[in-house]
């Protein structure tokens, strides 16, 4: 026979891995989308900055392209405007009289920076590996981003922390344009070469705060409706267990019991004989079995109806059910036969449960489609005495049932109604005398 108890402690356990499981799948499941999430909006961030960084620096490339063509632009010297120290005769006089100063695309470019910072809080700036203004030596990141560029790169761009909390920065190649070399050809530069870049700064600390905002919001939601989802899960789970549980016991009872009488079938005590037994040679005790068969049942069945006779065998049942100790197995053997075990007693104790259920089912209040029906039972009892030794044929399911047989039909022939041990073993007269 199957064990039960271990089958249910394996079931408990595979169901503990398989929710384990499901609700840990559901967790990286959140997780994977909320890491995506951030990681997507972590790139798009990214992609706007870059793709400003980029305008702005394309916006200074046609600005100087567009001074480069005129060959610099010359403006009006007056307070606070100085002649560029690099170039050689920056000035000239107008017609007018005025003195004019010349600005070229590098001077353009970076006057154009101070009014960005100020009024766009964005700077720019051109620097080089060689420049010829120490003012444009490059810093760290403009060092690398030309270290890059040196190795083909085009662009270079990062995010740090500046003096002014986080910022954006950017660094384009640029390439030496032929207006170009009246300065930088005595540095070793031809056309088409690169010689430096522009770095482009902006500030993003409110941009990335606004992200972690959103992040926090979305993590938040999201846990709402995890906690909502997993709390679903689980209960519409356990409540199938709860559904399965249900159905594996209305099965197991299908299985081990007997549908009109709710006593235990055939199969199953017969199954619980080998346990039963097994269990008792173990501790040397005895066991005994008695077979209750119903008196004249089939007069019932005919003068009755047979749902009088159901009603008579379920009667039957009760008593049998009330009449054992817990640990006694009583169950249907076929028909309106009966069989009951009792581990650990003889016969002549065997014999007194018997009798008190006898007794118990002649008395029975009748119900009402078997008022006036005679319902007595008679029953045969055999016992095994396992303290003997095991191996015997004696101590055979087989040998048991038919000695319970025989006292069976002893009590049938002597008058029914009435309770009969089976005779000793050598044949001899009975170990208790028939009620």
């Amino acid at each position: 026979m199957l064990d039960t108890g271990r089958l249910a402690k394996d079931e408990r356990h595979a169901y503990r891995i398989f929710l384990a499981s499901l609700l840990g799948a559901l967790v990286l499941l959140f997780a994977g989308v909320f890491l995506g999430f951030t990681a997507r909006n972590a790139d798009f961030l990214r992609d706007v900055m870059l793709e400003r960084a980029q305008s702005l620096f394309r916006q200074i490339v046609m600005t100087r392209q567009w001074a480069s063509e005129y060959g610099g632009v010359y403006v009006r010297k007056g307070p606070g405007v100085e002649s560029n120290p690099w170039l050689d005769h920056p000035d000239l006089t107008a017609a007018d009289g005025s003195l004019l100063t010349l600005r070229n695309p590098a001077l353009i470019t970076r006057e154009i920076s101070e009014i960005a910072s100020v009024r766009d809080d964005y700077r720019f700036r051109i620097t080089s590996l060689k420049p010829l203004n120490p003012g444009n030596e490059p810093d760290g990141f403009e060092r690398k981003a030309l270290t890059a560029f040196e190795d083909g790169a085009l662009e270079y761009w990062e995010t740090a922390d500046g003096s002014e909390g986080r910022v954006f920065r950017y660094m384009g190649a640029l390439r030496a344009e032929r207006s170009c070399l009246a300065c930088h050809a005595k540095q070793g530069y031809v056309e088409g070469d690169i010689r430096g870049g522009i770095s482009v700064t902006f500030p993003v600390g409110r941009l990335e705060g606004e992200l972690r905002k959103n992040v926090a919001l979305v993590f938040g939601l999201e846990i709402l409706i995890a906690g909502v989802t997993l709390a679903a899960v689980l209960f519409f789970v356990m409540r199938l267990r709860r559904q399965l549980d249900r159905v594996r016991a209305e099965l197991e009872q299908a299985a081990t019991r007997d549908a009109l009488t709710g006593l235990y079938n055939r199969r199953y005590v017969l199954e619980r004989f080998i346990q039963e037994a097994s269990k008792c040679r173990r501790a040397g005790q005895p066991l005994a079995c008695a077979l209750v068969d119903a008196d004249d049942f089939k007069a019932v069945n005919d003068r009755f109806g047979h749902a009088a006779g159901d009603a008579a065998l379920r009667i039957i049942a009760e008593n049998l059910k009330k009449g054992v100790r817990e640990y006694d197995i009583p169950g249907r053997f076929g028909g309106e036969e009966f069989i009951l075990l009792f581990p650990g007693i003889r016969a002549p104790e065997a014999r007194i449960a018997c009798d008190r259920i006898r007794s118990a089912i002649e008395s029975h209040p009748r119900p009402e489609g078997l008022s006036g029906a005679r319902l007595t039972v008679s029953i045969g009892i055999s016992d095994t005495d396992f303290s003997a030794g095991s191996g015997e044929e004696r101590d055979g399911l087989d040998p048991l049932l038919s000695r319970a047989d025989e006292a069976l039909y002893r009590a049938k022939s002597g008058g029914k109604n009435r309770c009969e041990t089976c005779p000793d073993k050598s044949g001899g007269p009975d170990r208790n005398p028939g009620t």
